[in-house]
């Protein structure tokens, strides 16, 4: 019986998250650098987003939640592409890119996506489960975190990006 209850401790820590709640990632937390392909098997480099905001999602086509959250982060992108923002969402599938390419265009998704089948940059940022994102402000500090599904067009997030955007414009200011 006690297997059982550590079991079922370490699946509802591994399962995917519920609704979310963005939270302020105190400190100066850097974004990890990181090296996976796009869905068209190119090599896809992380830090060729150096210097812009960055709204990074971690998702899986079998995740329910993610489904639900991938439209807002449409809104998202459609709103604040032409001001500096990328949204990249990185599948977790260990299904092929094709599947997730399959998925992402039956969903309309016109933001970065890129697939990590292997799990290892999901492992590198430390994710719970999916959905998890991360919104990276121009200095490369992760400034908020995500666990869980998320309204991204909501007036919470959209206040934290403009907030972030804004921040952009300081950091080339000379003094």
């Amino acid at each position: 019986m006690r297997y059982l209850y550590a079991f079922l401790a370490l699946f509802a820590m591994l399962a995917p998250a519920g609704a979310g709640e963005l939270k302020p990632v105190k400190g100066a937390l850097m974004a990890g650098d990181f090296v996976t392909q796009d869905l068209k098997g190119q090599t896809a480099r992380f830090n060729t987003l150096q210097g812009k905001v960055v709204l990074l999602n971690f998702w899986a086509t079998w995740c329910t939640t993610c489904r639900k959250e991938l439209p807002s982060m449409e809104a998202l992108h459609q709103a604040y592409k032409n001001q500096g923002l990328v949204v990249l969402a990185v599948s977790q599938d260990r299904a092929s890119a094709r599947s997730v390419q399959a998925y992402a265009e039956e969903l309309k998704l016109s933001f970065q996506v890129w697939h990590d089948r292997d799990g290892l940059i999901g492992r590198q940022y430390g994710i719970p489960g999916v959905p998890a994102s991360y919104l990276i402000g121009a200095d490369g500090r992760i400034a908020y975190r995500v666990l869980g599904e998320y309204d991204w067009y909501g007036t919470e997030a959209r206040a934290a990006v403009e907030t972030l955007l804004a921040a952009r414009f300081t950091l080339n200011k000379p003094r």
